[in-house]
């Protein structure tokens, strides 16, 4: 298995750890894989863990390992899956799929 430390992101990539996924609902509902699934491919957060040097002007804003990060397409347009750093995918995606820099504190996703 790779390991994210080893690279440096070239360009316009960054590598980014999504956040874990809420697997039960605020009312203790229980949610089946499939649904967590599906709001995978539909956007995602997570925590950037290293950014290429191009980045920030691909985007229009100054980005920096560590920021929280909204992104399209989960792994859709991802180059290379690392494996799983606490149970979280970490992978080396496009600038371009940054959606928003978001709060810690704020939750999204239907599961949240």
């Amino acid at each position: 298995m790779l390991d994210w430390r080893q690279f440096r992101p070239m360009s316009t990539w960054v590598i980014v750890k999504a956040d874990p996924r809420v697997k039960k609902t605020k009312g203790g509902i229980e949610l089946p894989d499939q649904i967590l699934l599906v709001e995978r491919k539909m956007e995602g957060t997570g925590h950037l863990l290293k950014v290429g040097s191009e980045a920030s002007k691909k985007v229009g804003t100054a980005l920096e390992p560590g920021m929280r990060v909204c992104y399209r397409g989960f792994l859709k347009d991802a180059f290379q899956e690392f494996g799983k750093e606490d149970d979280c995918p970490v992978f080396l995606l496009k600038a371009e799929d940054l959606l928003a820099i978001i709060d810690e504190d704020t939750q999204m996703g239907f599961c949240s």
